[in-house]
C-alpha cells in the first residue's frame, strides 16, 4: 500500500511543479491551457499527460501547454467556453448535456464544443462501510450515503442510478451532498455508510477510504441493473473496475459496474493546427502516455478515436485520417 500511496503522491507532486515551472525561455511563447481537476485526482494526471507529450515539441511548434488544476467537468466546460482555456477534460455525460442544451444547459445548447480524444473511462463506485451491510446497491435504503455536491457529476449520476433502483432520496435515505473529495474522511469519521464516486482507478481518495481503520469495501452492482443503466443514455457502458492496485480490501476480483468514458476536448474555434498537433503528440508517444499512469494502460488508438459523444474538431479528424484509424 505505501508503493501505491509514494506513487500517486509523487504523481501530483510532479504535475502541480511541471505546471508552476515554467521555463524563462518560454515567456515569448503562445500558452494554451488545458482544464483538468484537484491534484489528487486522474484528471490532474491525465492534463499533465497531455502537456507533456505536447511539450516535448514546444521549441518547434512555438506554444506550451499548461495544465491548470480545477473542480473538474463543469468547471472545464464553462471556462473553455468562456475562452479562458483552450482545451479540458469532461466526462462524456457532462458533455452530452451541455451539447443537446440538458441538465446544467437547459435550453442553452452548447455547439460550439468538439471532441478530441477519448481516453479512459471512468467507473461508478459505489464504496460503503462494511458494517452497514450494503452487500448490493438496494441495501442502500435507510442508509447514510453522500452524492457529492449539486451540480457535479457524482451527484447527477447517483440521481439516476437512485431512480433506477426505486429509492426515493427525500423518504428511503439520510442523504448529505458533500463534495465527493471529503467522502473518504466522512466515511472513515462514520458520518455516512457510503457514497458515490464517478472516478478512473486507482485514485488516491479511493485508497485513503480503504487505509482507515473502519473496514470498507466497494460495492458490485447486478448485470440486470448494468443493462439497464446502459441502455438510459448513450454515454454509458459496462466495465469492471481493477481493484489490484487497492492491497487493503480483502477480495481481489474485478467489480462489475457502469462506466462513462472521460473525453479531451476544445471548441471549434481553436485552431485546427493546434488540435492536430496535441493529437498527433498523444498518438505518436502513445506507449509513453499509457505509463503515465495505471487508468491509461488499455488505451488504444482505434477506443480513443470513438465513443465521443459530441463532433469531433476537424484538426483530430484530420490526424485519424491521415494515420488511416476509424473514427
Amino acid at each position: 500500500m505505501k508503493s501505491v500511496l509514494s506513487w500517486a503522491l509523487r504523481s501530483a507532486l510532479l504535475a502541480l511543479l511541471l505546471v508552476h515551472l515554467q521555463p524563462v525561455d518560454s515567456i515569448a511563447e503562445k500558452t494554451i491551457n488545458i482544464g483538468t481537476g484537484s491534484i489528487t485526482g486522474v484528471y490532474y494526471n491525465t492534463g499533465s499527460a497531455v502537456a507533456k507529450m505536447f511539450n516535448q515539441k514546444r521549441q518547434e511548434y512555438g506554444a506550451w501547454m499548461l495544465n491548470r488544476p480545477s473542480a473538474g467537468s463543469l468547471e472545464n466546460i464553462n471556462e473553455v467556453l468562456g475562452g479562458q482555456n483552450q482545451f479540458g477534460i469532461s466526462q462524456a455525460n457532462f458533455l452530452f448535456n451541455a451539447w443537446n442544451g440538458m441538465g446544467l444547459w437547459e435550453n442553452s445548447p452548447k455547439k460550439t464544443l468538439r471532441a478530441v480524444l477519448g481516453l479512459y473511462t471512468e467507473d461508478l463506485t459505489l464504496i460503503a462501510a462494511d458494517d452497514a451491510e450494503i452487500n448490493t446497491a438496494i441495501d442502500l435504503k435507510g442508509k447514510r450515503l453522500n452524492i457529492g455536491e449539486p451540480g457535479s457529476s457524482d451527484h447527477e449520476t447517483s440521481g439516476e442510478i437512485l431512480a433506477v433502483l426505486g429509492i426515493d432520496p427525500a423518504k428511503d435515505l439520510q442523504l448529505s451532498e458533500e463534495p465527493t473529495y471529503i467522502a473518504s474522511e466522512k466515511i472513515q469519521s462514520d458520518d455516512i455508510d457510503a457514497y458515490f464516486y464517478t472516478v478512473g482507478h486507482p485514485n488516491l481518495s479511493v485508497i485513503e477510504a480503504i487505509s482507515g481503520e473502519r473496514k470498507v469495501h466497494i460495492v458490485p452492482f447486478e448485470p440486470d441493473f448494468i443493462d439497464k443503466l446502459a441502455a438510459l443514455r448513450p454515454y454509458l457502458l459496462a466495465d469492471q473496475i481493477d481493484v489490484t492496485f487497492y492491497e487493503k480490501l480483502e477480495s481481489k476480483a474485478p467489480v462489475p459496474t457502469i462506466g462513462i468514458k472521460s473525453v479531451l476536448f476544445t471548441r471549434e474555434d481553436v485552431g485546427e493546427e493546434t488540435v492536430y498537433r496535441v493529437v498527433k503528440s498523444i498518438m505518436e508517444n502513445l506507449d509513453l502516455f499509457r505509463r503515465q499512469h495505471p487508468a491509461f494502460s488499455s488505451l488504444t488508438k482505434e477506443n480513443m478515436s470513438h465513443g465521443v459523444i459530441i463532433p469531433l474538431h476537424p484538426g483530430a479528424e484530420r490526424y485519424f485520417r491521415e494515420a488511416g484509424i476509424a473514427y
